[in-house]
């Protein structure tokens, strides 16, 4: 089992990112939330999982989140969330997204959502919640998720670690929105890492940068992760990258006259 303290301390050692990578694990009460833990109903608002993850993040700080918390009725949706009586989860998930504009109409909004593994049906995951901190905050023993955001090149060594273990390349697929499924419930279902590109609601609610990517593990493999990033290093892929700087270059036409006139013997 991987120790925190060093996988976090492994994680800004080799990629040097600027936020705190995050450890997440989904609840079934609200009773499971530990004392003291930041939640939005301690600030007295509601907030997108994406505000909440970004907090935690940047802030160094844990939060949780239950479905009366957050506002984000896309995200609501996708996680299986709340009561909506006798209508259908994915057809009024549908509609949002066209009426959104993140779908050009309803049958491909409906193609679009044949492909997303929600916490509901077949996959079903009944959670209530989740909280999510640092890794090394010591407030999560075992998370279902560890999520680590970077620039594309930090991303890169990560995808480069998984391959070097697994020897498998990882897969991410791209999608209008909903960025919290690819970096939460994905993981969870498929068993498998991913990169996410963060999608409009979590660069409009969430903040994530215009260079910023997400990379998502379940924790079962963050010791593989680890193991990874660290022989990779070992062999020369390393963040940030190392060019190669033993070539005699070649100067403009100025230079080239100049060094002419310089003897060195």
């Amino acid at each position: 089992m991987a120790d925190f303290k060093e996988a976090s301390e492994t994680l800004l050692h080799y990629l040097r990112v600027k936020t705190y990578p995050l450890s997440i694990k989904f609840i079934q009460s609200a009773e499971e939330i530990p004392a003291g833990i930041m939640r939005p109903s301690t600030a007295g608002v509601k907030m997108p999982l994406c505000q909440a993850n970004t907090v935690a993040r940047k802030w160094n700080m844990a939060m949780a989140v239950t479905p009366e918390e957050t506002n984000c009725a896309a995200a609501l949706l996708a996680f299986g969330w709340g009561n909506l009586g006798d209508l259908n989860r994915k057809d009024e998930l549908a509609n949002f997204m066209v009426f959104a504009g993140y779908l050009k109409d309803e049958a491909k909004a409906r193609l679009s959502l044949e492909k997303q593994p929600f916490l509901t049906g077949e996959s079903k995951f009944p959670s209530k919640g989740y909280i999510v901190a640092p890794i090394n905050a010591g407030v999560i023993d075992k998370p279902d998720v560890i999520l680590i955001y970077g620039n594309p090149a930090q991303i890169a060594r990560l995808i480069q670690s998984m391959v070097y273990i697994e020897g498998m390349p990882v897969e991410s697929r791209g999608h209008a929105g909903l960025s919290c499924v690819g970096e939460m419930i994905e993981p969870v279902i498929n068993k498998k890492a991913s990169y996410i590109v963060p999608g409009r609601g979590e660069r409009q609610l969430g903040m994530a940068a215009d260079d910023e990517m997400a990379f998502a593990v379940p924790f079962e493999k963050l010791d593989d992760l680890m193991t990874g990033l660290k022989e990779t290093d070992e062999k020369g892929t390393r963040y940030p990258i190392q060019p190669f700087l033993f070539y005699e270059p070649r100067f403009n036409k100025a230079v080239s006259k100049l060094i002419k006139k310089i003897s060195l013997t």
